[in-house]
């Protein structure tokens, strides 16, 4: 098991750490989040992340769906959403579309225990270029790779 030694935090501490930070950042987040972890000498036994289900749909799942002209205004929401994260500082490591929620103008990003803070406003480092790299391909193979380049 990865990152389970002695007093190392858990997939679900790193994860709540994200959450907690989103929201101080004034991102959407689930409601009501918790984190639990059970260790035994020092090592991880057992822990358990509880959130109340993000509203929306998956950015995937709706894009997927949505007719030409909704998809590419969708990419450019998406586009603008990663832009004002990295703004802020949080660089996600595992940035896909199905981590990302939609519901109506709010974005919510789950699913980040890989996360990492920046200072804010740092521009393009390699960290948020790793995150472009990983969702840009998602993007295009929708054919609108191009609308969220332009938002960003």
């Amino acid at each position: 098991m990865k990152w389970t030694g002695p007093w190392r935090p858990s997939r679900a501490r790193r994860e709540c750490a994200a959450l907690t930070w989103l929201a101080r950042h004034d991102f959407p987040t689930p409601s009501q989040y918790a984190c639990f972890e059970a260790r035994r000498f020092g090592l991880l036994h057992r822990a358990t992340l509880v959130s109340a289900a993000a509203p929306g749909t998956p950015a995937d799942q709706l894009l997927a769906s949505a007719t030409p002209p909704r998809r590419r205004a969708i990419a450019q929401q998406l586009g603008r959403f990663v832009r004002e994260l990295h703004r802020a500082g949080f660089r996600d490591r595992n940035l896909d579309l199905r981590n990302l929620i939609v519901d109506g103008e709010a974005i919510c990003n789950i699913d980040s225990p890989r996360h990492r803070i920046v200072a804010p406003d740092r521009g393009d480092d390699a960290l948020a270029a790793a995150d472009w790299r990983r969702l840009r391909p998602q993007l295009a193979a929708l054919g609108v790779g191009d609308a969220a380049d332009a938002a960003r």
